[in-house]
């Protein structure tokens, strides 16, 4: 008979309470630390040394001067391109 008298809770508001209270840290998304190490291969994101039209690794938000990136290791150029890139 209790059963019958509690509210019961959907599914779906179970999850969102369980994502707003720390799933995110959960799948290694509230770990700042973690994602600010974290670099790819360039292979893995298709780098190329030469621009793709205007866009080039100089005017991206990721670019780190004079040669590296905050996402992809290793030394980039300037004037390199990958799937990454966001203009500044």
């Amino acid at each position: 008979m209790d059963r019958l008298l509690k509210p019961r809770i959907s599914r779906r508001s179970f999850v969102r309470a369980g994502v707003a209270a720390g799933g995110g840290a959960i799948l290694g998304l509230g770990s700042t630390a973690n994602a600010s190490t974290a670099k790819v291969a360039k292979q893995t994101v298709s780098y190329q040394p030469s621009p793709k039209g205007p866009a080039h690794c100089a005017v991206c938000t990721y670019f780190q001067a004079p040669s590296g990136c905050n996402l992809v290791s290793g030394p980039i150029s300037p004037s390199g391109w990958c799937v990454l890139f966001k203009a500044k």
